[in-house]
């Protein structure tokens, strides 16, 4: 019979006990970073889609001053005609008096949302 030199064999099969050795602890860790790559490369292109589509407005724009925020709650019905009046002359008074004192419009945002409750 041919006879099979253990020790010529044993280094084939990756060591003593067989099997892959050392690479079977490294492969799923390699396997785990490379998923979690994938998915932080993922956010990341989300994200970057999500800013370029995005049109930067918001419900109160930087650029609006506040007479043409007046203008335009009066418009979508936050004001009634009195309480937008009011705050007309109150904000054109504060622009004459050079903005000293507080912002005449914040007054007039509570008392809108006070109009709505009602």
């Amino acid at each position: 019979m041919i006879g099979l030199n253990v020790v010529a064999v044993t280094p084939l099969m990756g060591g003593m006990a067989g099997g892959m050795g050392g690479w079977m602890l490294l492969f799923p860790l390699l396997a785990l970073l490379t998923v979690a790559a994938l998915l932080a490369v993922g956010v990341v292109g989300i994200r970057a889609l999500a800013n370029e589509t995005d049109d930067g407005s918001t419900q109160n724009e930087p650029d609006e001053d506040p007479v043409e925020r007046l203008q335009r709650r009066y418009a979508e019905g936050d004001l009634t005609e009195a309480e937008f009046e009011r705050a007309l002359e109150r904000e054109l008074e504060w622009e004459e008096t050079g903005g000293t004192g507080s912002s005449p419009t914040h007054e007039t945002e509570s008392s809108g949302e006070a109009a709505r409750a009602r």
